[in-house]
């Protein structure tokens, strides 16, 4: 447990490398399966001494549950897919936006959750919903002068969707402890996620080997700041401030990620784009917000106990 002051720049820290892994992927320029391999299996030698810290200070059997690393396995398949998808819409589209369309996952997981398990969704989705949609279709230029760029939108909706799929999976596979194990995890899903992409990429005939010692530099870099640094962060920070507080102060990798896409690679956002970035990331909020609220009230009607009826 952390102060929240604490927490609070800890939360800046990883979003800040959020964007920064997101500004990397624009700079490698490479095959977009390839990359996502190679961050997530050079992570995993850099995640193994926190994993085994962790180790050693965990119940294993109760940290450590099969449903929780088959999760972890599952989850890493999502994020590969998720991982693969960023990195074209990065591509196509840059950085800043395409981290502003991976937000949908806020609006998305309720709707898995109704989907799945029949839970109903907030009313306020109604408005969300149309709300981040016609944010999508102003960052796409629906309404600029300039070329449509659905493609690299499309990419970006899908790494969003592939995102809410694994945090719906990790979720629902979190052991029933107040001490899990969560860089082991971690661990376990980048080694998944790695795998799989690597698998995939040469099974298509995508596979592109980082160029000499620099490149593999540069995917390394990659892994460590968009795995290890960011997730220990938020892991770290989450210990010490809200879930509405983790949530709200994650949406600045978005405008981190449009301010990094001006900086380095002068891609200027149009007005149009930069109100469709404003409507997604207002929507999200909106969507994190009235969820951590609805899950509250909802909890403090279970701790409260009805009220006994009078019979006459």
């Amino acid at each position: 447990m952390i102060s929240p002051g604490r927490g609070v720049l800890l939360m800046l820290v990883g979003t800040f490398a959020l964007a920064a892994s997101a500004a990397m992927i624009a700079a490698i320029d490479s095959e977009p399966m390839s990359v996502a391999a190679w961050r997530c299996l050079l992570a995993c030698p850099m995640l193994l001494p926190f994993a085994l810290w962790e180790l050693r200070r965990v119940d294993r059997a109760a940290a450590l549950p099969r449903r929780t690393l088959l999760g972890a396995v599952i989850g890493g398949i999502a994020i590969g897919a998720d991982y693969a998808f960023y990195n074209t819409s990065i591509v196509v589209i840059g950085a800043g936006i395409a981290t502003v369309l991976i937000n949908i996952q806020l609006v998305v997981l309720p709707l898995l959750a109704w989907a799945v398990e029949g839970v109903r969704p907030m009313r306020s989705l109604l408005w969300i919903v149309p709300m981040m949609l016609l944010g999508v279709a102003f960052a796409a230029g629906a309404f600029g002068d300039e070329a449509l760029n659905w493609g690299g939108v499309a990419a970006g909706l899908a790494a969003g969707v592939c995102y809410a799929a694994y945090l719906a999976i990790i979720r629902r596979t979190a052991p029933r402890t107040v001490r899990p194990a969560p860089f082991t995890v971690l661990a376990v899903v980048c080694l998944s996620a790695g795998l799989v992409s690597l698998a995939a990429a040469a099974g298509t005939g995508r596979l592109v080997m980082p160029a000499g010692w620099e490149g593999w530099a540069w995917f390394a870099a990659l892994a460590l700041v968009g795995q290890v640094i960011t997730y220990l962060s938020f892991n770290i920070a989450m210990t010490g401030i809200t879930e509405v507080t983790s949530s709200t102060l994650m949406l600045l990798s978005a405008v981190f990620a449009v301010v990094l896409d001006v900086i380095i690679f002068g891609r200027i956002p149009t007005v149009w784009q930069l109100l469709g970035c404003g409507l997604i990331i207002a929507g999200a909020w909106c969507a994190s917000v009235l969820s951590a609220n609805r899950r509250v009230r909802q909890e403090a009607a279970v701790r409260t106990p009805r009220s006994p009826r009078m019979r006459g």
